[in-house]
């Protein structure tokens, strides 16, 4: 666990930012930039003594002032959506690229030496094997995930040109309370929940024997922390390394509930990949992460 540091987290009124801030802001100070756009304040209600910063990461002179003095950097703050992104390219690339350009630039500048990296699952495309390890090729279906794939790009230069700390954590499908389930780009968990507890049909793109890897947010938490205090560089993968089809999750999820739900097939989305599966051999071996969430246990928590 860190104690005693400056800690800044971009995207920190979101899910897992709240959720990293959260963890840390006891014993560390913690300041959160966030600019409301999709995260929420009651998000971090629960957070005591932290700082918030209303600012956009876009905003290069902003970031670098609010990242002095800082020790590490949760760099969480992005554009999640990736529909969005595929309308608007320029949008995306804004946010997620020059603002994570911005963030580093600032970390340079203020002799910041620990940066962690949201990254994401999306730059491997349509999985080729599986389990996915971190040398699994990669093949963006989506500005979103060109712009996922910049960034690692620019973590590892920055770390060998300037010698900070970088690490990119390649979140699979995360899940768990403060999950937003108002859009359509929310976590298909957190969709699930919401019309399973309100009674609605349960829709779902294709037959429904996709498999996903679904990782806790605690977890994602733990590997956060892990990496920011480990001294390493590299890219890692965050998940449970195990996956269940979504046809298996409804039953799961409405067996919690004690419900029979009524589930609503329609065509499969583009882009839509068949299977997702986590190889954590890496981090385990090398940050000493171990997921310990399973899944039942974390529905719960979503449902009940």
């Amino acid at each position: 666990m860190l104690k005693g540091k400056n800690i800044i987290v971009t995207g920190g009124a979101g899910f897992i930012g709240s959720h990293i801030a959260e963890a840390l802001a006891p014993g560390n100070s913690v300041k959160i930039i966030d600019n409301l756009y999709t995260g929420l304040k009651s998000n971090i209600g629960s957070v005591k003594e932290f700082e918030f910063c209303n600012a956009d990461i876009t905003d290069r002179e902003r970031i670098a002032k609010e990242l002095r003095e800082i020790d590490i950097v949760f760099h969480e703050g992005a554009n999640v959506r990736i529909p969005d992104s595929i309308k608007n390219p320029q949008f995306d690339a804004t946010v997620n690229i020059i603002g994570t350009l911005n963030v580093l630039e600032a970390s340079r500048i203020n002799d910041i030496q620990n940066v962690v990296f949201a990254a994401s699952t999306s730059v491997y495309g349509d999985p080729v094997e599986l389990p996915m390890t971190e040398g699994h090729p990669l093949n963006p279906k989506s500005p979103y995930a060109v712009g996922k794939r910049a960034c690692e790009d620019y973590m590892k230069i920055y770390n060998e040109l300037y010698g900070i700390k970088t690490v990119c954590l390649r979140y699979f499908n995360v899940y768990g309370p403060r999950q937003r389930a108002d859009s359509p780009y929310s976590g298909v968990i957190s969709i699930f929940a919401d019309r399973l507890k309100n009674g609605k049909e349960v829709i779902v793109y294709g037959d429904g024997e996709q498999s996903r890897d679904f990782v806790n947010v605690k977890d994602v938490v733990t590997a956060n922390i892990l990496a920011a205090g480990s001294g390493r560089s590299g890219i890692y993968n965050v998940g449970s390394g195990t996956e269940i089809t979504l046809n298996g999750l409804i039953k799961m999820m409405a067996g919690i509930l004690k419900l029979k739900p009524e589930v609503v097939y329609r065509k499969k989305r583009q882009g839509d990949v068949r299977r997702s599966l986590a190889d954590l051999t890496k981090i385990k071996k090398e940050l000493g992460f171990e997921p310990e969430i399973r899944l039942e246990e974390g529905l719960r928590e979503v449902l009940l």
